[in-house]
């Protein structure tokens, strides 16, 4: 009762109607108010998505939902209405097709191309063709990477341009999002373009993602992070990492402790504090609850010293 109170009083006819959608999923009374609070939206292709979220549930909504994606006159938005709709109307997979072809746009229209062939297999080559076509690298690297996910001979030309990208945080996160995906005769090449990354946090990020698959990764990720001088930064790779480091073996992961432990001690108090935080999984796991607890006294005892 109080989040339907909350979404009533939201000013932004799309942002009430997404809202009051949402909790028509658990309150069915509601299906009438969210579709007259969809029918308001002025932008026809966010109605256009509103009414197609309430077709799933009510079924006869799915013409007026056509109708809505017709309207369109951006030929991208067009064309992602089209294909949210063809994934419940199948006749409409020639329609979202034609629409898809007519994105100006090379990177969206290679990612509508992509989304399509999922049901229509014939779609690849041209998918491909389109990425190929992408001038800037960043996008042109999404695109392969999204499409190496259905044709896996991609993940060599996928990684050579993400290596292409000129943002450290974009190459980044390109490698990341490729490092779960990548056959083995490819980890070294990964890596080396982690190595390359100057930026210590998207450096770090980077190793870290590669650390799954490249378990002997550990040491080095770990010490990246230990690099990294922004403490939320610092302290958010040293958290993804515990639970990495879990996984190992309690004589080496003690050594990595240790070395770490010794490293973070030099930075500020209110930083080993974070930086501790993030690592208490490790305590745990190294000397159970008395380890944590000693801890605890130890930084209590330090804190009265200084008091």
């Amino acid at each position: 009762s109080e989040a339907l109170a909350a979404a009533r009083e939201i000013q932004d006819k799309r942002h009430r109607a997404l809202a009051l959608i949402s909790l028509a999923d658990k309150l069915p009374d509601l299906f009438s108010e969210a579709l007259a609070a969809a029918r308001e939206i002025q932008d026809k292709y966010y109605r256009a998505l509103a009414l197609i979220s309430l077709a799933d549930k009510l079924p006869d909504l799915f013409s007026e939902a056509l109708a809505a994606a017709r309207e369109i006159q951006d030929k991208r938005h067009r064309a992602l209405a089209l294909i949210s709709l063809a994934d419940k109307l199948p006749d409409l997979f020639s329609e979202a097709l034609a629409a898809a072809r007519e994105i100006q746009d090379k990177y969206y229209r290679a990612l509508a191309l992509i989304s399509l062939a999922d049901k229509l297999p014939d779609l690849f080559s041209e998918a491909l063709a389109a990425a190929r076509e992408i001038q800037d690298k960043r996008h042109r690297a999404l695109a392969l990477i999204s499409l190496a996910d259905k044709l896996p001979d991609l993940f060599s030309e996928a990684l050579a341009a993400a290596r292409e990208i000129q943002s450290e945080e974009y190459r980044a996160l390109a490698l990341i999002s490729l490092a779960d995906k990548l056959p083995p005769e490819l980890f070294s090449e990964a890596l080396a373009a982690a190595r390359e990354i100057q930026d210590e946090y998207y450096r770090a990020e980077a190793l870290i993602s590669l650390a799954d698959k490249l378990p002997d990764l550990l040491s080095e990720a770990l010490a990246a992070a230990r690099e990294i001088q922004d403490e939320y930064y610092r302290a958010e790779a040293l958290s993804r990492l515990a639970d990495k480091l879990l996984q190992v073996q309690k004589t080496p992961l003690f050594c990595l402790w240790r070395d770490t432990l010794h490293i973070l001690s030099v930075h500020t108090r209110p930083n080993l504090l974070t930086d501790i935080k993030a690592l208490t999984p490790i305590m745990f796991t190294l000397g159970d609850k008395q380890a944590v607890k000693d801890t605890a006294d130890a930084i209590q005892d330090v804190s009265r010293w200084w008091g």
